[in-house]
């Protein structure tokens, strides 16, 4: 798999923002020794997987997944017995 370096840019996203945002951010990129390009895309890209993550995650107490667990390692309900027949009322 390609390194994001290796990979060519051909994208762009343009973004308005105050002159006060502007300056915060050209602040930061400085500090860690980046250009405002490289500081933004970092963040961003890193918000965006966090994003991701949570939402195809779902995270549930122990006490709850505990439940689940038995829900899941119990006898089917009857009306997925009737889904798994298949008389649903789809094919009725």
């Amino acid at each position: 798999m390609a390194t994001a370096a290796a990979e060519p840019k051909n994208s762009r996203l343009d973004l308005r923002m105050t002159s006060d945002q502007k300056r915060q951010i050209e602040r930061a990129a400085r500090l860690n020794g980046v250009t405002v390009s490289q500081w933004s895309l970092a963040h961003l890209i890193a918000s965006a997987r966090e994003d991701i993550l949570e939402s195809s995650q779902i995270m549930l107490e122990e006490s709850v997944f505990d439940e689940f667990l038995q829900l899941l390692q119990g006898d089917p309900t009857p009306r997925f017995d009737e889904f798994a027949e298949g008389s649903t009322r789809w094919e009725r």
